[in-house]
């Protein structure tokens, strides 16, 4: 593309390679953070025409409106001041985060991939440097899990693997059987989907099938398909957790997790026992930034009468848990806390849904990251490190979501509607309608795959034929002016 400069490329990569630096100042502020706030002015006076564009301007709204509502209800709380302000900035920094992150990389998949490098180095630079607590205990899980499968998901994106027909599938397939070796359920679970989602991809890729073939029986076929392979994979963990061979911490947190009356989803998640009871109580009007109250704690013991061995523990004292994106948006700042999750839920779902009818490069990656963004906003706490890497996430599903909407014919793709704003030379501002990376809308079928396989093989200069009226121009002819005939084109 023709913005493409290696300084944003080079700072896309250096900037979350720090983010196992960190300082302690209204909380947690991490050392890329700093760096976002630095480059954000000149970003703004570049690029910052960007953010006009309809999906980033949803996003800050209704950030905003979150944060609006953050606080009126850290006023009629009357939120101590150590609490509201690590409540509201972490609404601003993520909204800074975002826009930042967004004007850096979007529209080129090599800063993209740059950004994501970066982040590998930072996530295995932490765990060396400054670790948790956690991810000294379980280091997969907590500290080289996911750098490892984000290494793995961009060696797919490698020409020479990626044209290998289930190559990437088996890698991806492999890093999850360990993962759940390593004893992190998830993110086996995340990494296996991620896996026959990029090998249904490249099937309907190898076939040339046309997504708008999908019949109804086909569709019910495709769902029956992923639950029974989601029952499956559930029963086999199951059966090796209960007898021991994923180790004995995962043999003893099986055992009391699924002990109660409703399974192991309670039990393994019992917050959400707690943070709806929260929501019921004050559905619009949440509870308040760092919310604490001692009687929702002591509700997260009912469990036990239903068989479940509870051993929470609060990070703070009388803070109400909530263990969600979405639950703990909801319980401290009322119902658009909740909308702002609510909507970047749909914008998963849309590129999700949508993004088998493309041999995307990027398509490992993004996959992964859906997946991961789909249970995080459910079922994981958000702030600290995820401030940043949450934003970066959704300007990949963005751009992807553009990539669908020039590769895919408009009748075949259901989704978010996203006009880019044109400036007056008729070329969309991020580029992804004119093509990212030398992808030009033409160079796929009207499946949505491209023409010879990887996209990296397309011809960028390939031009569709001339037409005049209802007929279609030999080679080398373009058409003349209304009511003229044709003349030969120069060669």
């Amino acid at each position: 593309e023709t913005d493409d400069k290696p300084v944003l490329a080079v700072a896309a990569f250096l900037i979350p390679t720090v983010i196992w630096l960190e300082v302690n100042a209204v909380g947690r502020i991490f050392a890329p953070e700093l760096l976002l706030i630095g480059l954000f002015p000149f970003l703004l006076l570049t690029r910052g025409a960007l953010l006009a564009n309809p999906l980033p301007r949803t996003f800050l709204i209704l950030a905003f409106m979150w944060l609006m509502s953050q606080i009126l209800t850290d006023l009629i709380r009357d939120t101590p001041f150590r609490d509201f302000s690590r409540g509201w900035s972490k609404i601003i920094f993520t909204s800074i985060n975002f826009s930042a992150i967004y004007m850096l990389v979007y529209g080129s998949r090599k800063r993209i991939t740059m950004f994501a490098l970066g982040i590998i180095v930072g996530g295995y630079l932490s765990f060396l440097i400054n670790p948790s607590d956690f991810a000294s205990r379980q280091p997969w899980k907590f500290g080289l899990g996911i750098p490892t499968i984000m290494l793995v998901l961009l060696l797919t994106q490698w020409r020479p693997i990626f044209k290998v027909f289930s190559l990437p599938t088996l890698l991806i397939l492999a890093v999850g059987v360990y993962s759940m070796v390593a004893g992190s359920r998830s993110m086996a679970g995340i990494a296996i989907l991620t896996a026959l989602y990029v090998f249904v991809q490249q099937v309907l890729g190898r076939k040339r099938t046309s997504p708008a073939g999908f019949s109804p029986v086909r569709t019910f076929m495709f769902f029956a398909g992923g639950i029974m392979i989601a029952t499956t994979m559930l029963n086999t963990y199951q059966f090796a957790a209960s007898n021991g061979m994923l180790g004995e911490l995962a043999q003893e947190t099986y055992a009391r997790q699924s002990a109660g009356s409703f399974g192991i989803l309670l039990g393994g998640r019992s917050e959400i026992f707690v943070s709806s009871q929260a929501v019921m109580d004050s559905p619009i009007i949440g509870h308040g930034s760092w919310a604490k109250n001692r009687e929702y704690v002591s509700r997260i013991y009912e469990l036990e009468r239903y068989g479940y061995d509870i051993t929470y523990f609060a990070s703070e004292e009388g803070l109400i848990p909530t263990h969600s994106h979405l639950m703990s948006g909801w319980v401290e700042s009322g119902l658009m806390g909740a909308i702002f999750w609510f909507w970047l839920l749909v914008l998963i779902f849309r590129v999700m849904s949508n993004l088998y009818m493309v041999r995307e490069p990027l398509s490992p990656l993004v996959t992964f990251v859906g997946f991961l963004m789909l249970w995080d906003i459910l079922f994981s706490p958000f702030g600290a490190a995820r401030r940043v890497t949450l934003p970066f996430n959704v300007v990949m599903m963005m751009f992807v979501w553009e990539v669908l909407r020039s590769s895919v014919p408009k009748e075949m793709l259901g989704g978010v509607r996203h006009r880019v704003r044109r400036p007056q030379n008729g070329h969309p501002q991020g580029a992804p309608n004119r093509a990212p990376d030398g992808m030009p809308p033409n160079g796929f079928q009207q499946n949505g795959f491209p023409q010879n396989g990887h996209p990296s093989q397309q011809n960028s200069q390939q031009q569709p034929p001339a037409v005049q009226g209802n007929r279609q121009l030999p080679p080398g002819v373009r058409p003349g002016p209304r009511g003229t005939a044709p003349r030969p084109g120069r060669r």
